[in-house]
């Protein structure tokens, strides 16, 4: 299927998918906790990694 050209064929395809029962606007999914902290804990092993490597390298 092309993409539609015109605000027209959008607007129509967005009908057609409500009629049919499709959701074209679903929510974004809340992120996980579990996520969040090991992105947290991973962003805090880079951060003393580069330290670590500054201060190595200026001494």
């Amino acid at each position: 299927m092309k993409p539609p050209e015109t605000i027209e064929e959008e607007l129509a395809i967005i009908s057609d998918a409500i009629e049919a029962g499709i959701d074209p606007f679903t929510p974004l999914n809340e992120p996980s906790r579990v996520g969040k902290l090991a992105l947290g804990w991973f962003l805090i092993l880079l951060m003393l990694s580069w330290a670590s490597q500054i201060l190595y390298h200026s001494v």
